[in-house]
């Protein structure tokens, strides 16, 4: 494996030029597929550190270009980035651990899926033929012969940042691994390989994950006589809400002051609902993609029921504007069907009441302010610890302190949530006046979460308290209120989605759905975590 040349007798100068000259190759080599990707989408933009990794490989690898070990490993870290550039042609989005694993699951359907496409994905195949045979026979006649003290290193280093990939998805959480578009093509698939290679694939056989569940399409029609394009539409996604703890909903200390003038304004209507899972990381791609089943991955792939994507068809502007960092989560969201992305990894938020950056986010948004848009303001005060997301002198109910922990921390809770009450209301009233058409506004949260109850606090528990969230809806305009849009008030997430899908001019049946019958599920994306079963009909009246 570690087999070199003794015939070498190049000299400082001739192992200096090799070196520069294969490092230029590879980082050709390299370039090629990121120039094609960065072309073909305007959304990607990956960060100026993954590029430079593109540098730091190619030094090492033609430093020690003698040794096989480094070639086969050059080989197989071309084959990776190309891959994600092929599977972008042909799906268009990168592939994550989920599909990585699921390639071993349905490799036949995506074997003659890539094989019908040829045409289009030919360019990379081609790139990726010219780049595994330079690595393994080119490379080897133009490798400059280094000391071992020297290049045995820089094989060392290669092998190393292979190995930490692979290290840290050991323990990772499986979102840090999931593409991201402001991550590089090599990045996001060393990333997805990482957490199948370490996760996954053994789950798999060990038989922990082998079914994959099919289900029939979603049926998306247009709805006639719509109105959609005569207003606009906000959703504005809570963070940890829990809707006992609402003041516009009936709880009895004035959590939500801002919001309930909004209703009472707008002659707004609200209740308790059920949300889809118990972490935001499920939750908020399920709502935005009106899922009723958490493993529906096709669903997922499809973007027939995205808003964003029906919003999009209908010449609306798109906007997600969220005081959290949602790395991992953009693929599954609908990015490309998204006109204004922000969140912490682009805006960085402060470190206490991050959510006082929505109101000049949407001050600065690129809108034209005189055509429809749908907008999602995502917030994040009320998360777990609570203090922290309380600013100096905000502080209502926490102050002073209580020697009662669990009372102390109920306090910062609701304080929590009159900093985001103060903070959605200022922006949702900030978008309503640059708005020349009227505006729809639908308020609900990802999750809920246990305040206190037992002594304990947060969620991710799958259980439906956790699961239950605050649901508002007002407009200002008397013609979109709830009795004018909808027979019925929304009861969970899903019926949220389809009644927006609906406003956007879209009616969504789901063939799968047999009963009345939902969901509440985990924080695996693929819906392989822990779920419960729930049916609207049993609902407490509360809910119902």
């Amino acid at each position: 494996m570690f087999k070199t040349s003794t015939s070498s007798s190049l000299t400082p100068r001739r192992n200096v030029m090799r070196t520069l000259v294969l490092t230029l190759a590879f980082l050709v080599l390299f370039s090629l597929s990121e120039i094609i990707i960065l072309l073909k989408d305007h959304v990607y933009q990956p960060k100026a550190g993954d590029i430079s990794l593109y540098l730091i490989i190619s030094l090492l690898a033609a430093v020690s270009a003698r040794f096989f070990l480094t070639r086969l490993l050059l080989a197989v870290t071309f084959i990776v980035q190309i891959s994600e550039a092929v599977y972008y042609q042909f799906y268009g989005q990168f592939y994550g651990p989920s599909e990585v694993w699921l390639a071993f699951v349905e490799t036949k359907d995506i074997a003659s899926g890539i094989t019908d496409s040829l045409g289009s994905l030919g360019i990379y195949f081609a790139i990726m033929i010219v780049a595994v045979v330079f690595a393994l026979v080119f490379t080897r006649r133009m490798a400059p012969q280094w000391h071992k003290w020297l290049a045995m290193p820089c094989l060392l280093a290669i092998m190393v940042m292979f190995a930490g990939q692979f290290y840290k998805a050991v323990d990772g959480q499986m979102y840090k691994f999931n593409p991201d578009l402001r991550h590089s093509l090599l990045r996001n698939g060393l990333s997805a390989m990482s957490f199948s290679a370490m996760r996954l694939i053994p789950e798999a056989l060990s038989g922990e994950n082998q079914s994959v569940t099919h289900y029939e399409p979603y049926q998306v029609t247009p709805v006639e006589g719509t109105h959609a394009g005569k207003y606009s539409i906000i959703l504005a996604i809570g963070e940890s809400l829990n809707p006992h703890h609402v003041s516009a909903l009936g709880y009895e200390r004035d959590t939500t002051p801002e919001l309930k003038a909004l209703m009472q304004q707008y002659q707004g209507t609200g209740r308790l609902i059920v949300s889809n899972a118990v972490s935001t990381r499920v939750a908020i791609p399920m709502l935005v993609n009106n899922l009723r089943e958490p493993d529906n991955y096709g669903a997922y792939k499809s973007k027939s029921t995205n808003i964003f994507a029906n919003a999009k068809k209908q010449g609306y502007q798109t906007a997600f504007i969220s005081a959290q960092g949602l790395e991992g989560l953009s693929n599954w969201i609908g990015i490309h069907d998204i006109d204004l992305w922000e969140d912490t990894q682009i805006r960085p938020a402060p470190d206490v009441g991050a959510d006082v950056v929505l109101t000049p986010s949407v001050e600065k948004a690129t809108l034209d302010w005189d055509k429809p848009f749908l907008m999602v303001l995502n917030s994040r005060a009320p998360h777990i610890p609570y203090e922290r997301n309380i600013p100096q002198g905000f502080a209502k109910f926490s102050t002073p302190r209580l020697s009662d922990d669990v009372a102390q921390k109920k306090n910062e809770y609701d304080d929590a949530v009159r900093l985001y009450d103060k903070e959605l209301a200022s922006a949702i009233r900030t978008t309503m006046a640059k708005s020349k058409l009227p505006v729809l506004v639908f308020i609900t949260s990802d999750h809920g979460e246990r305040v206190g109850d037992g002594g304990l606090f947060g969620h991710s528990v799958v259980e439906m308290p956790i699961a239950q969230v605050p649901f508002l809806y007002f407009s200002n305009d008397p013609a979109y209120s709830m009795n004018a849009i909808s027979p019925q008030m929304p009861l969970n997430h899903f019926q949220v989605a389809t009644l927006i899908n609906k406003m956007l001019g879209y009616s969504v049946n789901n063939p799968n759905q047999k009963d009345d019958s939902f969901f509440i599920t985990g924080g695996d994306i693929r819906g392989l975590s822990e779920r419960v079963t729930y049916h609207l009909n049993a609902l407490p009246e509360a809910e119902r």
